[in-house]
């Protein structure tokens, strides 16, 4: 009975037991199937997110390319365009390196006209202070030479290129208008001796009158004769009496016509009789353009 009972313990206990192994069994299984299920379903999400990833990275890869090929048209469209331009700026180029050197030898010639120019104007300046140094220093020897007889009423003065002496009748001539008076030699001997010292000097003797004859002088047609013996007379004084050359002195007669008052009056007839010695130097000529 005891030996029956113990194997019906033994019996009950590897029931129990078999019967608690299996539980743990099923239950380690259904929590595995659940832990599988669990990252099957993890493993599902993302193989769906990798695909919509794909399909995204497929678009934007197709968009890249559709954009790389519009670049690649745009690139090809700007090499043209570069090389059209590098051509034009390389014609252009040519032009003005052309042109800069056309107005680079118009402007090396006008630069060369224009010192030629100033060249020719110092050239000329040059002279002419030249010149007028020369007529200023004769006027200023003439007028020194005629202080003495500054009471007389004689004047020097400059106009252009000569040097314009004048003797007024008064001092100069007789009363008869026609000969040399004593004061006359006395107011020549100046000019003389100035001539003299300068044979180089042209001279002209300019005689002017009034419009009344002498009454004595009964030879004169005009007053043109009349003039022409008063400069002759001056000449022959200047000739004879003081040895002046003969080539310096050109007598010259103008007659009643260039008055410069009126022939109304006595005093101003004798105003109008009067000789003016025109001197003329020999100047350094003015150089001309080439």
């Amino acid at each position: 009975m005891l030996k029956t009972t113990l194997i019906s313990f033994l019996g009950f206990v590897l029931v129990c037991s078999s019967s608690c192994v299996k539980s743990r069994i099923y239950r380690a299984e259904l929590a595995a199937r659940s832990a599988a299920e669990a990252r099957e379903k993890v493993l599902v999400q993302e193989l769906l997110d990798r695909k919509r990833e794909t399909a995204q990275l497929t678009k934007t890869t197709e968009n890249l390319a559709r954009d790389l090929g519009k670049q690649d048209n745009q690139i090809a469209d700007l090499n043209e365009k570069l090389a059209a331009t590098a051509q034009s700026m390389g014609e252009s180029a040519s032009k003005l390196a052309s042109e800069k050197a056309a107005l680079e030898k118009n402007l090396a010639s006008t630069n060369s006209n224009l010192e030629q120019r100033n060249a020719l104007i110092n050239r000329v300046k040059s002279v002419q202070d030249k010149r007028k140094k020369i007529i200023s220093e004769l006027e200023s020897e003439l007028i020194k030479a005629y202080f003495p007889h500054s009471s007389t009423g004689v004047t020097a003065v400059s106009e252009g290129e000569s040097i314009m002496l004048t003797l007024p009748d008064a001092s100069l001539f007789e009363p008869t208008g026609m000969n040399i008076s004593a004061k006359g030699k006395d107011l020549l001997k100046p000019l003389a001796e100035f001539l003299a010292a300068r044979p180089a000097l042209s001279v002209e003797l300019v005689a002017y009158t009034d419009n009344v004859l002498p009454p004595k002088e009964k030879t004169l047609k005009d007053t043109w004769d009349w003039s022409l013996a008063r400069a002759t007379n001056v000449v022959r004084m200047l000739i004879r009496d003081f040895n002046v050359n003969a080539n310096q002195l050109t007598p010259i007669g103008k007659g009643e016509f260039y008055p410069i008052t009126s022939n109304e009056t006595p005093d101003g007839r004798q105003k109008n009789r009067r000789t003016v010695v025109v001197l003329r130097p020999v100047l350094p000529a003015v150089p001309i353009a080439e």
